[in-house]
């Protein structure tokens, strides 16, 4: 019996989701009525619609804004860009206090269901988005939140965290009104992207559902989700980047669930893909999902062998309760989708190691990792990860008679 996923005595868990959650294909059709009937929105409300710039080029969100036109005043902003920083949600949080919207909808990839979430908070606060990082409690609460996720990775719009760039660095706003009041996972919207955009924020969801599971603030609620994410991930990822409807579809489930887990947190796999922006601008699911199996690697030592072996059979299908198998098979399926498994595939030398080991320390630090993340044991994990060698990743926090997960 596996119990090292139950909450200690007289431990205690929060898990917060979205009220309403409306899927299939067409869904974003109904969203007016979404509004509506959970919202109590009345005709003629102001709706400030947050939408990345691609998605809405190519119409996709064609029959969603229509439903809105047909009943309420719409607003539509874009121009977040990849990695959203301050100056711009601030401009577009103006415009939404301009036309007084009583909601916001955010629909697009994370980066703009983050803004959309930050102008939410922007509606009812004073102040910009750098004046709300970290863990807030904003007095005036939230606006109300409609997440349209167009990708199948972040799974933002399950989750309490916003990440803004200030200053040229990732920082996080964290608050539970971040959660949307009502998520619409429509398929179609999945149809026209690219394979390596669909490997890349798969990726991404499988971080988040493999992070999650090792979190030391994990729940049982976290841990279902973590496992059924992954093994929707697990199975249907590749079909997915090759253009399968149906595996899409599941991956956009995936990439949901993986957000519900997130209650638990992301580990230190994250950190690290924030150091390696740093040093590289890439996709933020090339990198995320480049450190997953360093991540594991690290964590091997400090999480429970109930833990090591549920995380390495989700992995593995099932075909193993190593862990050592467990991210060989990560490295292996990022070999798959033509995605980077080394720095050095990205072009980041030695003279990058202490540097990452170092911010990763000060700037990045989880509570929740099961291993602590020192600078001197992330000093000798950096280099594994610059060459690709899982051993010295594995022995990196290794102490004493650690089991790698096994018994």
């Amino acid at each position: 019996m596996e119990t090292a996923f139950l909450p200690g005595s007289g431990s205690t868990a929060e898990f917060v989701s979205p009220a309403t959650v409306v899927s299939g294909r067409g869904s974003t059709g109904l969203i007016a009525r979404v509004l509506s009937s959970r919202l109590r929105l009345p005709d003629g409300a102001s709706v400030f619609v947050a939408v990345d710039d691609a998605v809405a080029g190519a119409g996709l969100l064609g029959p969603m804004l229509d439903a809105l036109r047909a009943t309420y005043r719409v607003t539509v902003v874009g121009g977040f860009g990849a990695e959203p920083d301050d100056d711009r949600i601030d401009r577009a949080a103006a415009r939404a206090r301009e036309v007084r919207a009583d909601v916001v909808v955010g629909a697009g990839g994370g980066s703009v269901m983050d803004a959309a979430k930050m102008i939410a908070l922007l509606l009812e606060n004073a102040g910009g988005a750098a004046d709300w990082l970290g863990p807030v409690a904003p007095p005036g609460g939230v606006a109300p939140l409609v997440m349209v996720p167009t990708t199948c990775g972040t799974g933002s719009e399950a989750t309490r965290a916003a990440m803004v760039t200030v200053a040229g660095s990732k920082r996080i706003s964290a608050t539970a009104g971040y959660v949307g009041t009502a998520v619409v996972l429509d398929p179609a919207l999945l149809d026209g992207l690219p394979g390596r955009i669909v490997a890349i924020t798969g990726m991404d969801a499988l971080s988040h559902a493999a992070e999650s599971l090792m979190s030391t603030d994990r729940s049982p609620m976290t841990v279902h989700h973590a496992r059924a994410a992954i093994a929707l991930l697990v199975d249907n990822l590749e079909a997915a980047c090759h253009g399968d409807v149906e595996a899409r579809a599941a991956c956009l489930w995936a990439s949901h669930l993986s957000g519900q887990a997130l209650n638990a947190g992301v580990l230190l796999g994250h950190s690290l893909a924030y150091c390696v922006a740093h040093e590289r601008s890439v996709p933020h699911g090339v990198s995320s999902g480049l450190a997953l199996p360093y991540c594991i690697a690290f964590n091997a030592s400090g999480l429970e062998p109930e833990c090591a072996r549920t995380l390495a059979r989700a992995l593995t299908s099932g075909r193993g309760d190593d862990l050592v198998d467990a991210a060989s098979e990560v490295q292996a399926l990022l070999n798959r989708l033509e995605l980077p498994t080394t720095l050095a595939e990205l072009g980041i030398g030695a003279d990058a190691d202490d540097r990452i080991a170092q911010r990763c320390a000060a700037e990045y630090p989880r509570t929740n990792n099961p291993t602590p993340m020192t600078v001197d044991a992330l000093r000798r994990l950096v280099p594994s990860m610059r060459t690709g060698d899982l051993g010295v990743a594995f022995e990196a926090a290794l102490t004493g008679t650690a089991t790698l997960g096994r018994e």
